[in-house]
């Protein structure tokens, strides 16, 4: 049963006949294991749903080799022969337990990555991952691999965090804050809802302010239009709750009243190209403060959608974009401001780009929810700073943190939006006393296909306080339609 990386598994031995398959119901399921005593909620999540759901079941062991000067060939011996046994055990239980395994994977590696390899091989619909409890600690941390998999994967993820006894969920719900980005979490979790015997609820939260009603009507109106969308699809109709408040804050209070244990469900973004979830603000809140089994689902997000709108019989463009790279820096700021004038110049949209680096991510250990939530913090403080200054210059901006490694990030993210120019600093440093503008701004400037314009660091170090207004006064003077390149 057991197979390697891309060599899969023996042929499978007969299985006994599956639930019919459901509709928006994944076709297969694959299930994390980091060994018995650390996934045994979320094996039994898996099993459940396989078998209702009518869906293959799927396991994967990812084992890590440690580093070592002496007896390196014992030791890698050593380790896999341990992930081989975990893997073993896991199955056998599932077997146990009455489940079908369709493959059981051996990988070696970061696990993170190699999850997401496996899921990508055998076209997984869905990704069940165990979590340690917080507890107490109001959870301030989730285990590296299941906030990895939440931030990073391109499928669909199932956090089933060991320790509370909150599976099989009673009630499903489907947080929406941003309509045009959470379709496939309701049907999803809808899905798994009716595969539960669950009932499922819609939440759309509006936000406060004069106009509040308004926007709680038109809420309640969408609510409405996905629930059709949903009960055509999966033959189940959830109710609906139009709310006023903070999405985060609202949808976790509604969920910490719960009495019967509930799976929430929530959409996250993601850009095609560039391969990475976008880390927002309400996802993070949500990972770190809610309790029971989440269900993270990403979306495309609008701007790797076709940009191209037709017009008549002429495809013409929906418009130019400029991105900006941050970190927050000073430098950053200033190749902010430049970047939000010259939009102006050019008609253009601004997207500003803050990249949480995942290789300083992976090297926090058990700290990388806490990681994740602080640099985020700072991706969102940075990104706002840019927003201000093109708010101030009439640019239309948004705002973008995305999870890898800076130069090919900017320049994935560059290639999603159809960004031409990308602006960098030449130099700067975050709070995290991480530099991303600098030697990236090198790697971007060798590898990009577009045009790069690079902002100096400190011009005005040196410089005379008339020769400072003069460089003042022809930053300003941009060109207003367009950039003049030799």
């Amino acid at each position: 049963m057991l197979g390697e990386g891309e060599d899969g598994n023996s042929e499978p031995e007969a299985k006994p006949e599956r639930a019919r398959k459901m509709n928006g119901f994944p076709e297969k399921i694959l299930l994390a294991t980091d060994g018995l005593e650390n996934t045994t909620l979320a094996a039994r999540a898996a099993v459940d749903l396989a078998e209702k759901g009518g869906a293959e079941l799927h396991v994967v062991h990812v084992w890590i080799m440690v580093p070592s000067p002496h007896a390196s060939n014992f030791i890698r011996s050593g380790l896999k022969e341990s992930g081989h046994d975990t893997l073993e055990q896991q199955v056998r239980w599932i077997e146990e337990q009455g489940g079908t395994v369709t493959g059981a994977y051996l990988r070696e590696g970061n696990s993170v990555g190699e999850i997401i390899a496996q899921a990508e091989e055998i076209g997984a619909g869905l990704v069940i991952v165990g979590s340690r409890g917080m507890g107490r600690l109001g959870r301030l941390a989730m285990g590296s691999v299941s906030t990895g998999l939440a931030h990073r994967s391109p499928y669909p993820v199932l956090i089933v965090r060991e320790g509370e006894q909150e599976w099989p969920p009673e009630g499903v719900l489907v947080g929406y804050g941003s309509f045009e980005d959470t379709g496939r979490a309701g049907l999803l979790g809808a899905s798994l809802g009716r595969a539960l015997g669950a009932e499922v609820e819609l939440v759309g939260v509006a936000g406060d302010g004069d106009d509040a009603q308004e926007k709680l009507r038109d809420v309640e109106r969408t609510l409405e239009s996905r629930a059709d969308e949903i009960e055509e699809v999966v033959g189940l109709r959830p109710r609906v709750r139009p709310v006023v408040g903070k999405v985060a804050r609202t949808i976790l209070g509604i969920h910490a009243e719960e009495e019967k244990p509930a799976l929430l469900s929530f959409g996250s973004k993601v850009l095609g190209g560039a391969g990475r979830v976008l880390v927002g603000e309400t996802l993070d809140q949500v990972l770190s403060k809610s309790r029971g089994p989440i269900l993270v689902t990403p979306e495309l997000h609008p701007a790797s959608k076709p940009r191209v709108l037709e017009h008549g019989e002429t495809g013409a463009q929906e418009g130019p974009s400029v991105l900006v790279a941050t970190d927050g820096s000073e430098v950053s700021l200033r190749a902010g401001g430049y970047a939000a004038r010259l939009a102006g110049g050019l008609g253009a949209k601004l997207f500003a780009l803050y990249v949480v680096d995942e290789q300083l991510l992976f090297h926090s250990g058990i700290h990388y929810g806490e990681f994740v939530e602080r640099l985020s913090e700072d991706g969102r403080e940075a990104t706002g700073k840019v927003r201000t200054l093109a708010e101030e210059a009439g640019v239309e901006c948004e705002e973008m943190i995305v999870l890898g490694r800076p130069d090919l990030s900017i320049l994935a993210v560059a290639e999603e939006v159809g960004a031409d120019p990308i602006v960098l600093g030449t130099e700067g440093k975050s709070r995290m006393e991480h530099a991303l503008i600098g030697s990236v701004s090198e790697e971007v400037l060798r590898h990009a296909n577009r045009t790069v314009l690079v902002v100096g660091g400190h011009p005005e170090v040196g410089r005379k306080p008339g020769e400072r207004k003069r460089r003042s006064e022809a930053v300003n003077a941009l060109p207003e339609s367009g950039v003049t390149e030799e």
